[in-house]
């Protein structure tokens, strides 16, 4: 059985409220659905809070899933959703770091992966909430643009376009921390 074919099922038992069915959805899709949450908000304690909303509304709207999306799109957009509007009340999450002071690193190429790892979680931070939101859903989710687009509901051709600039950004980025690209790989 396919990973979609296996989370409909377990979404279908949830529909029904079967808590071993839910405790399953829960346990193969939170680690994704918390890390999206933490990237959009930045905060470990409300993405932790949100993942629980979320999970809360899948229980209560599992009868509502229509199969318009995959079953981990529609969680994701119920994530979205209630992250968005606590940002929304939350004005501080949504501040951009970009203009904290960053100091070059010469030393960046003799570090380790896990360091460099978290260099590229410190430029990612940097970016506005849409942008590292749509290389979340892109890169780490591994979600298509036409699934992005139906998610969050804008057009394809503006998902590609939010890619392109969150790159270009993360990118400038990168470089004003005085790393080169090569430096990442």
């Amino acid at each position: 059985m396919d990973d979609e074919a296996e989370t409909l099922k377990l979404l279908d038992g949830v529909a029904k409220k079967d808590e071993r069915q839910f405790a399953k959805l829960f346990t193969i899709t939170q680690k994704g659905v918390f890390h999206y949450l933490l990237r959009l908000t930045k905060s470990y304690e409300t993405a932790e809070d949100l993942v629980m909303q979320t999970y809360t509304e899948v229980w209560k709207s599992a009868k509502k899933f229509r199969g318009d999306s995959k079953v981990l799109t529609w969680m994701m957009g119920i994530a979205r959703n209630l992250a968005m509007n606590e940002i929304r009340k939350n004005k501080k999450l949504e501040s951009e770091l970009e203009d904290d002071p960053v100091s070059p690193s010469d030393q960046f190429s003799h570090c380790e992966k896990a360091e460099k790892l978290q260099v590229l979680e410190a430029a990612l931070n940097r970016l506005s909430c849409e942008h590292r939101e749509i290389l979340d859903l892109v890169f780490l989710q591994g979600m298509g643009y036409e699934e992005i687009a139906q998610m969050i509901h804008i057009p394809v051709n503006t998902v590609k376009t939010r890619v392109f600039y969150a790159k270009e950004k993360l990118r400038t980025i990168i470089t004003r921390m005085g790393i080169e690209k090569d430096d990442l790989l």
